[in-house]
């Protein structure tokens, strides 16, 4: 595997202690932080203007950009003319219609105390081709939004807010919020059933399963939990469930990488899991997974600079990995993956997140 990574900003100054110990205004507060501490958090390949978009997190409100894998150069597409002063992160919340716009959520890091301060979480709708932002209603007054997954048969956008868990569905036709509802736990990221189901998971305490169907506006609560459950629940942030990775595969299963490093298949149509054990050694976090052309489930597995790409094969059951991820140039290692994007069967593209003595930065893995 020959791995390459791109600077977009960098660091003057190391931040020296856990991230989790600082808040919003000691970021803001560091001018060469706000501006140059970044993360690419989500990104989102469009084949038909050969352009990768990237969601970053910066303190500074500058969230969207693009890049050309060809000239290897970053576009600024100026969000920060259009955000609000918390908006500092697109958090798992980037999707490509099929008219080419990109639908995208805003997340955010401030803490309590500055909670009545801010709106809340924003849907927008990114035209590439006029370089303008529209927004749809906030979902949830105050609270940020972690995750969107679009449904765009049935026009619908769900989601997670934060720091409240609350699940959430969007009317994209009416513009209008249809539901708002308390679930007590959070996924990292959900990918629809062939038939628009969307599976997550409820309770602060259990973090069972649920399963909302678009077709009659109903939620099922299952009574039972992902196999890795109690090792993978707060992995990712306090609170959080178990699902960090996910994606549906070319066989119609869904396919969950638990925090744990477990992957799991489930059975849409009966809500059956099944564990498939640990994809890359003993290494916890399955951030992102991807199908492939070639029907494989691709993603990442690892934390903390032990972060590889790897391949699962449903058919035969088999993992590939193809290595651990660092620099060819200069052997700097991917510290946190958190999304993927495959430009083609050969090209992986990964976000890096939670840098604290470098800027995060945008990492290319040709297989």
């Amino acid at each position: 595997m020959k791995t390459t990574s791109y600077v977009l900003r960098e660091l003057k100054e190391k931040v020296g202690v856990p991230l989790g110990t600082l808040g919003y205004r000691d970021f803001t507060g560091n001018p060469d932080w706000k501006r140059n501490l970044i993360s690419f958090t989500s990104l989102l390949y469009d084949k038909n203007r050969s352009t990768l978009f990237c969601g970053m997190t910066a303190f500074d409100c500058d969230l969207m950009y693009a890049f050309d894998p060809a000239s290897e150069k970053f576009e600024n597409l100026g969000y920060q003319s259009v955000a609000e002063k918390f908006e500092i992160k697109i958090h798992r919340s980037l999707h490509l219609c099929k008219d080419g716009k990109i639908v995208g959520a805003t997340a955010c890091l401030h803490r309590e105390d500055q909670r009545s301060e801010g709106q809340g979480g924003r849907i927008f709708i990114y035209d590439p081709d006029k370089k303008s932002y529209d927004f749809l209603p906030i979902p949830v007054p105050q609270d940020y939004i972690q995750t969107i997954t679009v449904d765009e048969e049935r026009q619908l956008i769900y989601g997670f807010s934060y720091p409240v868990f609350c699940f959430f569905v969007v009317d994209m036709a009416s513009r209008k919020v249809k539901r708002v509802q308390y679930m007590g736990s959070i996924p990292h990221i959900v990918s629809l059933a062939p038939d628009g189901k969307y599976y997550a998971t409820w309770n602060c305490r259990t973090h069972n399963l649920f399963c909302y169907d678009p077709d009659t506006d109903t939620v099922k609560f299952f009574d039972y939990a992902l196999p890795h459950t109690k090792e993978s629940c707060g992995l990712m942030y306090p609170g959080a469930g178990p699902i960090d990775g996910m994606a549906t595969g070319a066989d119609g299963m869904i396919y969950i990488g638990e925090a744990s490093g477990h992957l799991d298949r489930l059975d849409p149509k009966t809500g059956k899991v099944e564990d498939l054990g640990r994809v890359a050694g003993n290494e916890t976090r399955i951030p992102a997974l991807e199908t492939g052309a070639d029907g494989r489930i691709y993603g990442i597995a690892g934390f903390l600079e032990r972060c590889h790409l790897f391949a699962f094969d449903p058919a035969t059951g088999k993992s590939e990995v193809f290595g651990l991820i660092q620099d060819d140039r200069d052997n700097t290692r991917l510290f946190i993956g958190h999304d993927i994007a495959m430009i083609d069967d050969h090209t992986v593209f990964v976000g890096e997140t939670d840098t604290s003595d470098r800027a995060g930065r945008l990492w290319r893995c040709e297989i």
